[in-house]
């Protein structure tokens, strides 16, 4: 899975970005993962359900604190994205339980790191987690899970888009946000 997930990320643009990208001006106008999920007025339940049923293993929770010296995140997201509504909620838990800050902003402030880090279908995409460093955004998680990601792209590309997205849903509903975490995790460990 890591070399999958490292191939998956590198095509998705996980590497190093552009100087251009502001983080602390990104970061400051976000708001709060709390703030965000308040005023979310698309999916709110589904949106509570993942957050209160959001659990990181304390094995991650170690691991992004031994890597977070100085991290900071930015999400790109908007409440109606389904993309979204199964991964922020985890990685905002996730990312509070290690005392990372994180801040949520919507794709018209965040348009710059969408542009950096793109899918590996070319496109901009909600959700985005940029790390910063600093000042600096050093990477970005795209979209979706690396296994979600490849079979959606793949395989699945075929199907009807209502199979497609019912096998999205029961994908996420499985996973329960551990390939998100664990990705994320990764590649904070990788960008330190």
């Amino acid at each position: 899975m890591p070399s999958l997930l490292l191939t998956v990320l590198m095509v998705a643009g996980a590497g190093q970005a552009p100087q251009v990208i502001d983080g602390n001006a990104l970061f400051t106008q976000g708001m709060t993962y709390e703030d965000f999920l308040a005023s979310a007025d698309s999916r709110p339940e589904v949106w509570k359900a993942n957050s209160k049923r959001a659990n990181p293993s304390a094995a991650l929770v170690d691991r992004l604190k031994k890597a977070g010296e100085g991290l900071r995140l930015v999400v790109v997201a908007v409440a109606a994205c389904s993309d979204s509504v199964h991964t922020v909620p985890y990685i905002a838990k996730l990312a509070s339980a290690a005392g990372i800050p994180l801040r949520v902003v919507d794709p018209t402030a965040g348009a710059p790191i969408q542009a950096a880090f793109k899918t590996p279908d070319g496109r901009g995409a909600t959700a985005t987690v940029a790390l910063l460093r600093g000042d600096k955004v050093v990477a970005a998680w795209v979209e979706r899970p690396a296994a979600l990601q490849t079979w959606l792209l793949g395989p699945a590309s075929t199907f009807p888009q209502s199979e497609r997205m019912d096998r999205k849903f029961g994908w996420y509903e499985w996973d329960r946000g551990e390939s998100t975490m664990a990705e994320l995790v990764e590649l904070a460990e990788r960008h330190r």
